[in-house]
């Protein structure tokens, strides 16, 4: 998927997830599953609410087990005592209804269930690299317009006692079906609606400002951003407008759609330490540092960021900074990251940790402490 494979003029592009989007598409599940035995993974919430219930009506005669127990960024040995207590279902299939999470989650478990000897803990700790083989298709039902997670290979793995965030990735992580349904994000409260759509903008921009960056991911990644800059302020404040609900989840889906060929970059890298220690919501972790990284990218910019601004209305790169910065302040995103870390200044001393291989060095420009410590700064 990278550019640098084939020398500077060759490029390539790979995602098997087949798409369905529509109001109540939920419906057509019983289609999807094609008579296999199903393992369902949802959240609690959903199970309160009644969306458990509603998805076992659907699924019943196949439906072999549900696990409703997950939670924000799921700890490696939970799912390693999930996954293990399900070998015995033998199931064939995979649903999952929730956010990114709950459709990692069902990946991790995938994975796990299709090998008899794969012990999770000791293929992340020994950096084994990609996953190959088989595994249990997934069918991912997202409930946020964020992630993305329904149309990537990757599953993120946290672990506290370590004090990690570990990757999962693999072609067989793809999910099946992606199967997008505005209703079921709904009712997503505002504050989780800004952060899952700071998320997919941040998936935006980091599949152009990247390495590996090709046509086909720069139109996914260009239109993600158009409908989601111009989608996000006006669905926080009108939160059951299934019309901007579906535009999210688009803008969603294209993102990961692009970041599943370019993989994230700079943004993420330093997300990663600041959920890990103050457990900000990963979307609001990544989001606040945009325009700072814009303006550090533009200074090297070769043209990419320039076609991106004149795109989404704007005539300059500058222009798209200032959009960027009054935007994340309409949006009250620094309110909502003091609620988490008492200040920005704070971050300084995670520095160390916030250069993760594989996603800062994807980035189109190198990167040392002194312009992360800069970065935070600017984006105070």
């Amino acid at each position: 998927s990278s550019t640098h494979e084939f020398g500077k003029v060759g490029w390539s592009f790979y995602n098997p997830v087949r798409l369905i989007f529509g109001i109540d598409g939920l419906n057509v599940l019983p289609e999807l599953i094609m008579g296999r035995r199903v393992l369902l993974v949802t959240t609690p919430g959903f199970t309160r609410r009644g969306v458990t219930d509603r998805v076992r009506t659907l699924v019943e005669p196949y439906l072999a087990a549900i696990v409703d127990t997950i939670g924000p960024n799921p700890e490696l040995d939970d799912l390693e005592g999930i996954a293990y207590g399900l070998h015995d279902i033998r199931a064939e299939a995979i649903v999952a209804v929730g956010g990114g999470s709950v459709i990692d989650t069902a990946k991790v478990i995938s994975a796990i269930l299709s090998r008899e000897e794969l012990s999770l803990r000791n293929y992340l700790e020994n950096d084994i690299g990609e996953l190959h083989g088989t595994a249990i298709p997934v069918i991912a039902v997202p409930t946020t317009a964020g992630t993305g997670s329904e149309v990537t290979p990757f599953a993120t793995v946290w672990d506290s006692v370590s004090e990690k965030k570990y990757s999962l990735s693999g072609p067989q992580l793809f999910p099946e079906v992606a199967l997008l349904d505005p209703s079921m994000t709904v009712s997503l409260p505002r504050d989780m609606t800004i952060m899952t759509g700071l998320d997919a903008i941040s998936q935006g921009f980091e599949a152009i400002w990247n390495r590996n960056a090709t046509p086909v991911t720069t139109i996914y990644a260009t239109e993600a951003l158009r409908i989601a800059l111009s989608t996000l302020e006006q669905l926080a404040m009108d939160l059951d407008n299934v019309r901007l609900r579906a535009e999210m989840l688009r803008a969603s889906a294209f993102a990961g759609l692009a970041i599943s060929n370019t993989r994230t970059a700079l943004a993420h890298s330093m997300s990663y330490p600041i959920t890990l220690h103050y457990g900000v919501p990963h979307g609001l972790a990544c989001g606040f540092t945009l325009p700072a990284i814009l303006r550090f990218n533009s200074e090297v910019d070769d043209g990419r960021l320039h076609e991106l601004a004149i795109a989404l209305g704007m005539n300059s790169v500058n222009g798209l900074h200032l959009h960027m910065t009054q935007f994340l302040e309409r949006l009250g995103v620094q309110g909502m990251l003091e609620n988490y870390v008492g200040c920005v200044e704070e971050l300084e001393e995670l520095v160390p940790e916030m250069l993760t291989p594989g996603r800062s060095d994807n980035n189109v420009r190198r990167i040392g402490w002194r312009d992360l410590m800069k970065i935070l700064d600017e984006s105070k």
